[in-house]
């Protein structure tokens, strides 16, 4: 019988914290995502920070406090961090490119676009 190592989350955060002009949006925020899996975000409609977390997860800003690892590698790392903004696509609503796609017919055409072939988590 083998033994396999549990697999790494592909996103892990680690009491990560965010700030926004000066102010600190969230706080301890703790929390994975393996291969499959799924966020739930909740909060109400007005600056809760749920915009600012997703923000932060798509490489737009870095965490402010302790560290977000991403399969096992600290994206605070200048190096990690530009790599991890490379293989990331972030798609809004503004962003569809045919409003009778899905979300996930938008990505793979971003995808192909961009010539990115990557895993949406």
């Amino acid at each position: 019988m083998s033994m396999r190592k549990p697999t790494l989350p592909r996103i892990l955060l680690n009491d990560v914290s965010c700030m926004r002009n000066a102010q600190q949006i969230l706080r301890h925020v703790n929390g994975s995502v393996h291969n499959g899996g799924a966020l739930v975000l909740k909060g109400s409609n007005n600056d809760s920070g749920k915009t600012i977390f997703l923000r932060m997860l798509a490489g737009f800003s870095r965490p402010s406090a302790d560290q977000m690892l991403r399969n096992g590698h600290d994206i605070s790392q200048s190096g990690t961090f530009h790599q991890y903004k490379l293989q990331l696509n972030w798609l809004s609503l503004k962003d569809a490119v045919k409003e009778k796609f899905i979300v996930l017919d938008n990505v793979q055409w971003f995808e192909v676009l961009e010539g990115k072939h990557g895993f949406i988590v």
